[in-house]
C-alpha cells in the first residue's frame, strides 16, 4: 500500500516539475538569484566531492541555515575527517554566511522525485541526512531508507494545524515519519504532537535558533541612519517580516499616532513585495521614505520608512524601540520572534502564533513578549513609549535566554552515533 501512495505522490510531484520552469522564471523577475544554479534543482551538479565522508544538512531557508551555524562549527572541530554538504531551497538561505571552511559545500536540493533523489544521492553519497524543523520529503526519505542511510529530523516543530493536515493522510504520513531514524523536537508541545503521528524515537532539545550568533551591528551605521532620517527624538516601532495583507491592517491601527513622536519601519518578509507595499503607503496617503533612498530632505523626519534593503534585518531591529513580529497579524502563524529577543528588544506579536506557539507562550509567561489585539496597538504603543526603560524587562530576557541557550551536545552525540 505504501508503494501505491508513494506512486500517486510521485505523479503529483512530476506534474509540478513540468510546471516548475514557469515558477522560477516568474520569481526571477523580482529576484534574479532564482536562476542561479538552476540545474541543481533538476539534479545536475557542478560541485564535486570525491572520496570524502559526507555529513549532509538540509536547511531550506535563512532561519534554518542560521540555526545550524554554531552546531556546524562544533561538528567541524569534532569530525575532522568529514566534509559537510548544506542544501537549500531558497537563494536567501544559500547566501547566509556560515563558515570559510573548504570542507563545507553548498547546493540546492532537487525536487522530491525518485529519479532526482537517486541522482542526488549517487552524486554526493552522504553518510547521514539531517533535516531541520518541518522538512518532510516522502520520496527522499524512502530512498534514504532503502540505501540504509540514516536520517534525523532535528529542531523539529509540529504545530496543531500541521498535525491536523498530516492526519488527513494518516497512513501515508505515519509511513513517511517512520522512515526517520530519530526525531529531536524543540519543545514538549511539539514532541506530544509528533507522538500522535509516529512511534519513532523522539528526543527533546532546546531550539537551536537560541544558539545562533547575531552578527554585530555597526553602532556608527545606526547613528548615521538616525541622523540621515532625523529619527533621534522619535520612538521607533518596526514591523518585521510582514506578510501580504498585514501592512494595511498595521497602518490602519497606527494612523492616528502623533507623527512628531513616532516613526514606523515596515520590512516585508519577501523582497518581491517591496513595490506592492510602497503602493499601499501611497494609496493610504502616508508620507514615507525608502531605506534605500540616497537623498532625503535635510529636516525630513518620516512617519513611515519602507525597509527595502536586503540582509539588514538586524539593523532594522537595532533601530527599533519596539519590534512587532510579522506573520502574527494575518493567519500566518507568526514569523520567528527569536532574533529580536536575542538583541534584547521588546517584542510584540498578534494573535496568530501557531508556528512558534511554544516559544511565544513561554516568552509571554516570562514577560518578554507582549501579545496584543491589533485594534489595541496604538494604545499599547503610547503606553509603552511613556513607561521608559524597563530594567525588569532586560533582567527577564537575560534569564529566559540563559535558560534556552543550551549546548548542542545532545544533537552532536546523536549524529555521531549514526556515523
Amino acid at each position: 500500500m505504501i508503494c501505491m501512495r508513494l506512486f500517486i505522490y510521485q505523479i503529483a510531484v512530476h506534474f509540478l516539475i513540468l510546471l516548475s520552469p514557469i515558477k522560477f522564471l516568474f520569481r526571477a523577475i523580482k529576484q534574479p538569484a532564482y536562476l542561479n544554479f538552476i540545474f541543481e534543482r533538476y539534479g545536475i551538479f557542478r560541485t564535486q566531492i570525491f572520496n570524502k565522508k559526507l555529513i549532509w544538512f538540509h536547511c531550506v531557508s535563512v532561519g534554518e541555515t542560521r540555526a545550524i551555524k554554531t552546531l556546524l562549527q562544533l561538528l567541524l572541530e569534532k569530525h575532522i575527517s568529514y566534509d559537510f554538504l548544506i542544501t537549500h531551497g531558497t537563494p536567501t538561505g544559500r547566501n547566509v554566511v556560515l563558515t570559510e571552511s573548504k570542507r563545507v559545500h553548498r547546493a540546492y536540493l532537487p525536487f522530491d522525485s525518485f529519479i532526482l533523489n537517486k541522482r542526488f544521492l549517487r552524486h554526493f553519497k552522504p553518510r547521514i541526512a539531517i533535516f531541520l524543523e518541518t522538512e518532510i520529503w516522502p520520496s527522499l526519505l524512502n530512498e534514504l531508507s532503502q540505501r540504509k542511510i540514516p536520517s534525523i529530523l532535528i529542531n523539529a516543530r509540529l504545530s496543531k494545524r500541521s498535525l491536523d493536515k498530516y492526519l488527513k493522510f494518516e497512513n501515508f504520513s505515519r509511513e513517511t515519519f517512520a522512515k526517520f531514524n530519530h526525531i529531536v523536537a524543540q519543545s514538549k508541545i511539539d514532541k506530544d504532537h509528533f507522538h500522535k503521528i509516529t512511534k519513532q524515537k523522539i528526543a527533546l532539545s532546546s531550539n537551536l535558533k537560541f544558539n545562533q550568533t547575531i552578527e554585530a551591528v555597526n553602532s556608527k551605521h545606526i547613528v548615521a541612519i538616525k541622523n540621515k532620517f532625523s529619527l533621534n527624538n522619535k520612538f521607533i516601532v518596526s514591523l518585521i517580516s510582514s506578510r501580504k495583507g498585514e501592512e494595511k491592517i498595521f497602518l490602519d491601527s497606527i494612523k492616528n499616532l502623533d507623527p512628531s513622536r513616532y516613526s514606523f519601519i515596515i520590512v516585508p518578509r519577501h523582497p518581491d513585495r517591496f513595490s506592492e507595499v510602497e503602493k499601499i503607503f501611497i494609496k493610504m496617503k502616508f508620507s514615507y521614505i525608502k531605506m534605500a533612498q540616497l537623498k532625503v530632505e535635510k529636516k525630513s523626519s518620516p512617519y513611515l520608512i519602507l525597509g527595502n534593503t536586503m540582509g539588514e534585518i538586524n539593523n532594522y531591529i537595532a533601530l527599533s524601540d519596539l519590534v512587532f513580529v510579522g506573520g502574527s497579524i494575518g493567519d500566518y502563524g507568526s514569523q520567528n520572534p527569536i532574533e529580536p529577543l536575542l538583541m534584547g528588544k521588546p517584542t510584540v506579536v498578534g494573535q496568530s502564533t501557531y508556528n512558534f506557539f511554544s516559544i511565544i507562550k513561554e516568552a509571554i509567561l516570562a514577560k518578554i513578549i507582549y501579545q496584543i489585539e491589533i485594534a489595541n496597538l496604538s494604545f499599547f504603543i503610547e503606553k509603552f513609549s511613556e513607561s521608559g526603560d524597563d530594567l525588569n524587562y532586560q533582567k527577564n530576557i537575560k534569564t529566559f535566554l540563559d535558560k534556552n541557550k543550551k549546548g548542542e551536545e545532545k544533537i552532536i552525540s546523536l549524529i555521531s552515533k549514526y556515523l
